[in-house]
């Protein structure tokens, strides 16, 4: 064979053997060369390093929602109005969900009961929405368990907010409210969504048979008692009268000690007393006479007036209230000396 015929047959092999190793490349079959295997182990490493990294992060952070996955989960976003008919029962927003379990009272419906920084912080809310939505200020008198919560600063949490309305809403203004009270339900984990209602008004229609006029009556002197227990950009909230509260209590109370009505919290009653023998009576007691002068609808029995006296008596170590056929104190006889002159 010459060398030229040599030569050829050495292009026909190398021309056949590159045939081979593309068509094995096509195929996946054809080996890395050792350059390549050394850059493959290496990717290989950092990938696990990486891993290993992301798994001890995730497992050691609370921040995230989810477990370590390559891929974290992605979250289908939902319009706004099927987001709260997909919210669930027991829906709860962090960090306002701190409410506790209560039976006290019957004043504001029934369920959990909400401390008192995330009232405040919903009272904004419902205040901020109701002006932005109506461009008003609105004015309520509020009763029941807020008082407490608010005011006297002797409870630590409510059940609800039972308001009077001093000036009736419009259908636009009372869809506004409703709509603030649920959105700030949601917003700050408040188990009812009518933690707001009216209430305090129908207690005093329905519960104590009051009319219009009465309810006006309770209204006025609740403007001119002047005692504000939230004031927010949309809305002011004043206590009602107190001595209406008063009566109020006496009478739930007196329903209980006759087995037909709720538990009442004696001590709230107390706190009310306390109150209107500071301003009305001056640090005198209240007589019975001067209690039962006015809101002559809400009547009390004896054994519940005995039993808020008593409780009174020793927690502060002297009388708050008094019957009609008590003794006159020495100072009563002074102020009555002095304001009756005998011309006989």
């Amino acid at each position: 064979m010459g060398p030229s015929q040599s030569r050829e047959l050495g292009r026909l092999r190398r021309k056949n053997r590159y045939q081979r190793e593309d068509q094995a490349q096509d195929r996946g079959l054809v080996e890395p060369t050792h350059q390549e295997q050394q850059s493959q182990v290496q990717v290989q490493t950092d990938l696990r390093a990486e891993t290993s990294q992301m798994s001890s992060f995730n497992s050691g952070s609370s921040s995230t929602p989810y477990p370590y996955s390559p891929t974290p989960p992605i979250f289908q976003r939902v319009s706004s109005s099927r987001r709260s008919s997909r919210l669930p029962e027991s829906y709860s927003a962090q960090p306002h969900d701190t409410t506790i379990a209560t039976n006290r009272g019957d004043n504001g419906g029934g369920g959990q009961a909400i401390d008192t920084p995330t009232l405040t912080t919903a009272l904004t809310h419902v205040s901020h929405r109701l002006l932005r939505k109506t461009k008003e200020h609105h004015t309520f008198i509020v009763t029941g368990d807020i008082l407490f919560s608010l005011f006297f600063r002797c409870k630590s949490f409510t059940r609800g907010v039972s308001i009077i309305q001093t000036s009736p809403l419009t259908p636009k203004q009372k869809e506004a409210l409703i709509s603030a009270v649920v959105k700030s339900a949601r917003k700050y984990g408040i188990e009812r969504d009518d933690w707001i209602s009216n209430s305090g008004e129908v207690e005093m229609r329905r519960g104590f048979g009051m009319g219009r006029g009465e309810v006006d009556e309770v209204v006025a002197w609740s403007l001119e008692q002047k005692v504000v227990v939230f004031s927010g950009d949309g809305m002011t909230l004043y206590a009602v009268d107190f001595l209406y509260e008063l009566k109020r209590g006496l009478c739930h109370l007196s329903r209980e000690l006759e087995g037909a009505g709720g538990e009442v919290d004696v001590d709230d009653v107390v706190e009310v007393v306390r109150r209107l023998v500071a301003v009305e009576g001056k640090g005198r007691s209240l007589r019975r006479e001067f209690v039962e002068g006015r809101y002559e609808r809400l009547v009390f029995s004896d054994d519940a007036w005995e039993m808020v006296g008593r409780e009174y008596e020793r927690r502060f170590g002297e009388k708050g209230l008094k019957d009609g056929d008590d003794n006159y104190d020495e100072a009563e006889r002074e102020d009555n000396a002095s304001a009756w002159t005998d011309v006989s």
